[in-house]
């Protein structure tokens, strides 16, 4: 009986793993995202430091 239950629940877990697996992606592109914006933040602030030192005193 609980080989049958599992043979029931099988496509359900399938759902939910591809579910899973697509948020994970979703995820990952967020990550991506989020890390070439950061470095693009830290290049544009090196950037501004070199030409303009003594805004540190701001």
């Amino acid at each position: 009986m609980a080989t049958g239950r599992m043979i029931m629940e099988a496509p359900a877990l399938d759902l939910e793993l591809v579910a899973l697996k697509k948020r994970v992606t979703a995820l990952e592109e967020q990550v991506r995202t989020l890390t070439a914006a950061n470095l693009s933040l830290v290049r544009s602030v090196e950037r501004l430091h070199l030409t303009q030192p003594d805004l540190e005193r701001c």
